[in-house]
């Protein structure tokens, strides 16, 4: 995938957010948090490809794990976060509440923030 590509699920993501795309029911929520987590897959492998350390057949939490210890804890800890708490909203728990429209916009902002290369207004493959 291409920075272009991450644009286009964070502009689908929105999309969803906003109603419309996707279903009318309260799993819009979630559908928009499958889309984004997708978003920061991209950015992640988009990294990796950069540092010179792509793995496509490890899990995500081990490509986490590799940007981390080669491209630095700070940054790949936000992209670690952002990808959890969406995980979160994807999955559907008996015991928890489903998740809102407000809280997945707040995570999707967060993708948006750390797709932008500083000082731009576009989102691209900086991670």
């Amino acid at each position: 995938m291409t920075g272009s590509s991450v644009a286009q699920l964070l502009r689908e993501s929105e999309r969803i957010l906003n109603g419309a795309t996707g279903p009318g029911s309260g799993n819009s929520a979630r559908l928009a948090a499958f889309v984004a987590r997708q978003a920061v897959e991209a950015l992640v492998d988009e990294r990796l490809k950069v540092v010179g350390a792509e793995c496509a057949g490890a899990s995500m939490r081990t490509r986490l794990a590799i940007l981390r210890s080669l491209d630095g804890a700070e940054r790949t800890a936000k992209v670690e976060f952002a990808w959890n708490q969406l995980s979160a909203c994807c999955h559907h728990h008996a015991y928890e509440l489903a998740p809102t429209v407000g809280e997945v916009r707040v995570l999707c902002e967060r993708v948006v923030e750390l797709a932008t290369p500083a000082g731009s207004s576009q989102p691209g493959a900086k991670v």
